[in-house]
């Protein structure tokens, strides 16, 4: 992922009128409040989802499973964290409104959430390899998955660190200014270029290139497995494999973006760049959303899931606009028959 997103930042001058650098609401502002907005509810509300579902029900609380909660947990935070304050800066008020401590802490949050990720995927095709192609080798247990999420979170955490030493507020390396207003941008400053470029090249190694290499290499041997003999757990292998598709496809045109950019700076400055470079970064940001669509659609069990959450809250809201009713009595026990169901059809 991105790790200096040229986002617009704070304004320079103090004598200036801060109304000045706040874009115009426009078609185009209209259009992206509307799209990440609908990004951030899909994003909370159906990782949240995941996490209950798989929580609630003591059959869903399986290894891979537990893979899919830590998924669901960094998409969240991506979500309440990293996406409000990037579509703020970049779409509402052209500049950076939240001061340098949030600079640096967005802009690590941002990388460190997208590292689990892809720690979490690599993790899990590792482990559906072993229970593949080497059946007779002992499986891994829960305290087993939990020791490895919690080393992925400390090296998630951990590799990205020059991101928040080096995040700060300044003028952008490109022309994003007017005379009336001033604007500087939350962007890493490194003390060369040389490093800069060494340090976004590596994170895109780490972060992209690398796992997708192991996630290629993992799930081609499954799915060759898959596909001549048909083991168990077929059906939860196909779905990883369109979650790591996804995964690629939502954020390769920032990385490639960036990399170029790196390279030649010219490229911030070009025609209609900020359209194209805010499309690429509602793409990445979108990845959040997606992967509880993926569940519901090639996993039975998870459908099942859904469907009773979303029977309990029509009865919720059924409870509390029907007078006759007292208000959570038919909803606990419409939960208390779902769990019911739950424990006996997953």
């Amino acid at each position: 992922m991105a790790t200096n997103l040229p986002i617009a930042n704070i304004t320079t001058g103090p004598d200036l009128n801060e109304h000045l650098c706040v874009t115009p609401m426009g078609f185009f502002e209209a259009f992206y409040l509307i799209m990440y907005s609908v990004l951030i509810v899909i994003a909370v509300l159906g990782n949240g989802s995941v996490v209950y579902i798989i929580v609630s029900d003591t059959r869903m609380r399986t290894v891979t499973n537990l893979f899919l909660i830590n998924l669901a947990s960094a998409d969240i935070t991506k979500a309440i964290v990293c996406i409000p304050f990037t579509f703020t800066a970049n779409i509402i008020y052209n500049y950076w409104p939240f001061g340098a401590f949030m600079c640096s802490f967005v802009s690590y949050v941002q990388v460190v959430a997208v590292f689990a990720s892809a720690f979490t995927m690599v993790a899990m095709s590792i482990d559906r390899y072993i229970a593949i192609l080497h059946p007779l080798r002992p499986k891994m247990t829960h305290k087993g998955v939990c020791l490895v999420l919690f080393f992925m979170w400390v090296l998630a955490a951990l590799a990205p660190l020059p991101t928040a030493i080096f995040s700060k507020i300044g003028p952008p390396n490109f022309d994003n200014s007017t005379e009336e207003c001033l604007k500087d941008m939350c962007a890493e400053e490194w003390p060369n270029s040389a490093m800069k470029t060494s340090y976004s090249l590596a994170i895109m190694l780490l972060q992209y290139f690398i796992p997708l290499a192991v996630l290629t290499f993992t799930y081609g041997r499954i799915g060759y497995i898959i596909w001549v003999k048909k083991p168990p757990g077929e059906a939860m292998v196909k779905m990883m494999i369109v979650v790591v598709l996804v995964y690629a496809v939502c954020w390769f045109p920032l990385h490639a973006t960036q990399l170029i950019g790196d390279q030649d700076y010219r490229i911030y400055n070009a025609d209609n760049f900020k359209l194209v470079w805010n499309a690429f970064v509602w793409l990445a940001m979108s990845h959040a959303c997606y992967n509880p669509l993926v569940y519901v659609w090639m996993n039975r069990r998870f459908r099942k899931g859904f469907q009773k959450i979303f029977k309990v809250c029509l009865c919720c809201c059924e409870s509390q606009t029907t007078p006759s009713r007292q208000p959570g009595t038919e909803c606990s026990m419409t939960l208390m028959r779902n769990g019911e169901t739950t424990q006996q059809s997953l």
